[in-house]
C-alpha cells in the first residue's frame, strides 16, 4: 500500500503528472466551450446579426464540428499519453467514459447559463 501512495506522488508531483491533468482538463473546458458556442449559434440563428454573416446556422455547425474535431484530439492526446502509463485496460476504459460524461455536462451547463 506504501509503494502505491510513494508511485502516485511522485508521479503526479515529480513526473509531471498533475499538470497535464489540468492541461487536459483545460482544453476539454475551451473545447466544450467552443462547440456549446456552435449550438447556441444554431438554436438561435433568428435572432442574432451580424455584419458580413450571412447565415448563422452554417456558422454554427462550423464552429461545433471544429470543437468537437479538438475534443477528439485532445482524448486521443490524453489516450496517448495514458497507454504509456502502466495500467490496465479498466482503468483507461473509465476515464474515457469520465471524461466524456464530463464534456457533455459542461457543455449543457454553458449552454444553461449563455441562455439565462
Amino acid at each position: 500500500m506504501k509503494s502505491l501512495l510513494t508511485t502516485t506522488k511522485i508521479g503526479l508531483f515529480d513526473q509531471g503528472g498533475l499538470e497535464e491533468i489540468f492541461r487536459h482538463a483545460r482544453n476539454l473546458v475551451v473545447t466544450t466551450i467552443i462547440v456549446a458556442a456552435g449550438i447556441h449559434a444554431i438554436d438561435n440563428a433568428s435572432s442574432m446579426s451580424a455584419l458580413g454573416v450571412f447565415d448563422f446556422r452554417v456558422v454554427g455547425y462550423f464552429v461545433g464540428v471544429i470543437g468537437i474535431v479538438l475534443f477528439c484530439l485532445n482524448l486521443a492526446d490524453g489516450l496517448y499519453r495514458l497507454s504509456k502509463v502502466r495500467g490496465h485496460l479498466f482503468f483507461q476504459i473509465g476515464t474515457v467514459v469520465i471524461y466524456l460524461l464530463v464534456t457533455v455536462r459542461v457543455a449543457q451547463l454553458i449552454v444553461a447559463l449563455r441562455t439565462t
